[in-house]
């Protein structure tokens, strides 16, 4: 969970939010529900870490797959849009692994995506690091449906100073997901193409040479059984397939 996330989510609910030390990061794939108003409508965030190398180590290829089981059924109803951030700055190998994970691999590129760049709160105007050239052409690749510049900075001697362009970054946030976001959420299906799609891809990004390649749901279940995947994430794996 990100700065920005954190003080966003508490800007719109009202609620304390707590923050994932770096530790965490890559140790877990945790995801919060919120609930937030805006305009009258009630909008459900879900917050996600992410798959990140954390200070205690890197997540193998049967963690990623039990966690993403998790994040697959609990949220199998779908999403509206999905909202990456980074800071402002170069692209890291972890921005690039978590966009393929999620909108590649488990949306297939079928859900808008919109990408917030914080720490701009020195710009003026604060959307001058995307009107870079170069930073513009680095993020072509990617495809977002909108790109945000903005600041959720708070406390310290300059708090009060950035209230207004905090205000300015929730205004046009808020007008981005509401402008690009699917009127129905698209669902996750949990079938057997998925499951193989997530781990593959889990495959290429740790750079594992374990690929499955077939599409018979048995073979497939004893092959993670062969690499060591625990029973529980298997049962739930066969739960979702029949």
């Amino acid at each position: 969970m990100t700065d920005f996330i954190i003080s966003w989510i508490r800007d719109q609910t009202g609620k304390k939010v707590a923050n994932v030390s770096d530790s965490a990061k890559g140790c877990t794939f945790e995801f919060n529900t919120y609930q937030a108003e805006h305009q009258g409508e009630i909008y459900e965030l879900i917050d996600t870490v992410g798959l990140n190398e954390g200070a205690n180590g890197t997540v193998t290829a049967k963690q990623a797959m039990k966690m993403l089981i998790k994040f697959i059924r609990g949220n199998k109803r779908g999403f509206n849009c999905v909202l990456f951030v980074m800071p402002k700055g170069r692209l890291t190998d972890s921005f690039e692994k978590n966009h393929m994970l999620f909108s590649k691999t488990l949306l297939n590129n079928q859900t808008p995506s919109i990408l917030f760049v914080g720490h701009c709160e020195a710009d003026e105007p604060m959307n001058s690091w995307i009107l870079n050239n170069e930073n513009k052409a680095a993020l072509q690749p990617y495809h977002f449906s909108d790109i945000v510049c903005g600041t959720a900075q708070d406390g310290g001697r300059f708090g009060q100073l950035l209230q207004p362009l905090r205000e300015e970054t929730n205004e046009n946030l808020w007008k981005s997901i509401c402008q690009h976001m699917l009127d129905n959420p698209r669902p996750l299906e949990p079938n057997m193409h998925l499951f193989k799609r997530v781990w593959n891809s889990l495959c290429d990004l740790l750079g594992i040479n374990w690929k499955f390649l077939t599409d018979q749901f048995s073979s497939f279940i004893q092959y993670l059984k062969s690499l060591g995947v625990d029973d529980e994430t298997l049962q739930q794996i066969n739960a979702e397939l029949h």
